[in-house]
């Protein structure tokens, strides 16, 4: 009868791959939120190519990371550069689109 030996040292493995994990998180979720906002900025039937690339990107990260936390600070994340780069986005086409009058 061999009883089973518990570790002295109780290391979590996930730790040494957390720089990793957040790092794949922050670009996949800046990947998925530009296209995104690209969807919602770029008129015609080309934004919906778009909304294909940011579903397989989200496909591509849910089966990278098979744990709820990073997949919540995925979703999470996307949202947030999703509303960020729109409003970039917006600013830039404003100031493009009405230039200040030159003082003459």
């Amino acid at each position: 009868m061999s009883k089973r030996v518990k570790p002295v040292i109780d290391v979590d493995l996930d730790e040494e791959r957390k720089p990793r994990t957040v790092l794949i998180v922050i670009v996949f979720s800046f990947v998925c939120g530009l296209c995104l906002s690209m969807f919602a900025t770029i008129p015609g039937p080309i934004k919906y190519l778009f909304s294909l690339l940011a579903l397989l990107v989200g496909i591509k990260m849910f089966g990278k990371l098979d744990r709820v936390g990073p997949r919540i600070w995925f979703v999470s994340l996307s949202i947030v550069w999703y509303l960020l780069l729109t409003i970039i986005i917006a600013f830039v086409q404003f100031a493009r689109d009405n230039p200040l009058p030159a003082n003459t």
